[in-house]
């Protein structure tokens, strides 16, 4: 089966949604800043409550564009796991056993995560070392941290997530979180259209390159036992 085919159409399809809808959220902040119609005030924005003019309905706006980021990450993450739980399945396996691999998956620790039980599984197993791949496995552990946290992290009282200490111990500088609360003591997740296109082009790059190793095992293995570089060099 053509793995990186479904990878890439759920890719192209969380950029293109995020695209067409965080635009809306986008202009009416826009608005509201400018003090556009229906966004303009004619009275005193002192007197407006304390607060700024609109200020409500800035912050559901910020927060929807904030939401929808989440969201997405946790796609392509989603993707990324999917793309490594079928590639050692019936429908994916070309050169390996699927059914002796889903067995030693299911010997390695659970505690490790997902993330680290296909790495470990690959590189004992089959012989693939993922700190040779074209991305760095810090990046991928980042996306993989983050997804946790926007599935574990979340507060009741906010559509804010914050990275959780363990996280943040591990990667001081974190690659998903927002530019504003960089440095400070606590940082909050926030995925705008940059970082978006980061990890989709980070599950990308790495997939397309484990594909190559799923489609050309024998060819893989000849090349690694001969000290050769893959993918193999174009003539």
């Amino acid at each position: 089966m053509d793995l990186l085919h479904f990878l890439d159409r759920r890719l192209t399809f969380v950029q293109r949604l995020y695209d067409s809808t965080v635009g809306p959220f986008e202009e009416r902040k826009r608005q509201i800043v400018a003090g556009e119609p229906p966004y303009d005030y004619a009275g005193n924005p002192e007197d407006y409550d304390g607060d700024p003019p609109f200020l409500e309905e800035w912050q559901e706006a910020d927060d929807s564009v904030m939401v929808l980021g989440h969201w997405c990450l946790s796609m392509v993450h989603a993707s990324l796991q999917v793309y490594l739980r079928d590639s050692i399945s019936p429908y994916g396996s070309y050169w390996w056993k699927p059914s002796a691999l889903i067995a030693l998956l299911g010997n390695i620790k659970k505690s490790d995560g997902n993330f680290q039980r296909y790495r470990l599984l690959f590189r004992d197993h089959l012989g693939v070392d993922w700190e040779k791949g074209p991305v760095a496995i810090a990046d991928l552990e980042q996306l993989n941290l983050t997804r946790n946290d926007l599935t574990h992290a979340i507060d009741i009282m906010s559509f804010n997530v914050r990275r959780d200490e363990n996280h943040a111990e591990r990667f001081p500088s974190g690659l998903f979180t927002d530019d504003l609360w960089k440095g400070l003591d606590i940082e909050r997740i926030r995925i705008d259209r940059a970082k978006l296109e980061l990890a989709i082009k980070l599950v990308k790059d790495f997939c397309t390159w484990l594909d190559s190793i799923r489609c050309q095992y024998p060819e893989y293995i000849r090349a690694i036992e001969a000290g050769e570089p893959w993918p193999p060099r174009k003539k």
